[in-house]
């Protein structure tokens, strides 16, 4: 996801620019979004993860739900680390001019928060797996003739 969403961005951005439009600017306040949304997603996710290992989980849609959260959270990260990236590409050869520093500062930090989404949305899926139940009735196969 993040080659392909990076690989259509460097297309549109370098078109953009060819066409005598300014590059876009990545918005710092996109960090502030990103690990937000980060501290959301793992938080929901500690939940699901302290009802699991109490055996507390009243609401396994609600369970689903999380762990589909944590999914959203990882694509979206993969798309936007492609699309920092394109950006980061596009602004490091022009690195002597003072707008394409400042650039490239922003996009660096708004790229470790896309990390941070990626991460929290992983973890989050690794939180909402449940263990396989223990059935004391089934011991496994019995050998022929065994009654229960």
């Amino acid at each position: 996801m993040t080659i392909v969403a990076g690989t259509i961005s460097v297309v549109a951005l370098r078109w953009w620019t060819t066409r005598g439009h300014l590059p876009v600017n990545v918005p710092i306040v996109l960090a502030g979004v990103l690990l937000a949304l980060a501290v959301l997603v793992l938080i929901f996710g500690l939940r699901v993860r302290a009802a699991v290992r109490n055996h507390t989980l009243d609401d396994p849609v609600g369970a689903s739900r999380v762990l589909v959260l944590g999914q959203s959270a990882a694509v979206t990260a993969a798309v936007h680390v492609g699309y920092l990236l394109a950006q980061l590409g596009l602004a490091l050869p022009r690195w002597e001019a003072p707008e394409p520093r400042a650039q490239v500062l922003r996009v660096v930090v708004c790229l470790v928060a896309a990390l941070g989404l990626a991460a929290a949305g992983m973890l989050t899926q690794h939180f909402c797996r449940v263990p396989p139940e223990d059935d004391d009735d089934e011991q496994g196969p019995r050998p022929p003739g065994a009654t229960a």
